[in-house]
């Protein structure tokens, strides 16, 4: 039987006051991510998941953001079955499902979905550079 990836957690910033995101994340490893999901992950799958996980964050920053987040913090968690159903699809690799549980288990707070929004957005675009999709 199938097992689901073990998350391997993330540390967003350099400092434990969350003032510093951690520049390699946006650089070198946004890009070896994108490397990771090759070919295998076309732009538009991922710009997909991008843009949900985009909207999750308008909803939360329309009021309250702190309850908006505590509020929404399933549908982020959804994103792990969202990840899964694609990969049984064959539109995703396995490398971009342990990607989205790497994530959704690193985020504790509305900073830490901030962070991995950035994260995810540098990641579209190194795919994007390095996909042989027009």
């Amino acid at each position: 039987m199938k097992q689901l990836p073990i998350p391997q957690k993330v540390q967003y910033y350099t400092d434990q006051a969350k003032k510093n995101l951690d520049s390699a994340l946006l650089e070198s490893r946004s890009a070896e991510w994108a490397k990771d999901f090759g070919e295998a992950l076309k732009s538009s799958q991922l710009r997909r998941f991008y843009d949900d996980l985009k909207a999750i964050e308008r909803k939360i920053m329309m009021g309250n953001q702190e309850e908006n987040f505590e509020r929404d913090r399933s549908l982020i968690a959804l994103f792990k079955a969202k990840s899964v159903y694609a990969e049984k699809r064959k539109v995703s690799p396995p490398s971009f499902t342990q990607f989205i549980f790497d994530h959704v288990a690193s985020i504790n707070d509305l900073k830490d979905f901030k962070a991995f929004l950035k994260v995810f957005e540098a990641v579209v675009a190194y795919h994007k550079f390095f996909s042989s999709e027009k």
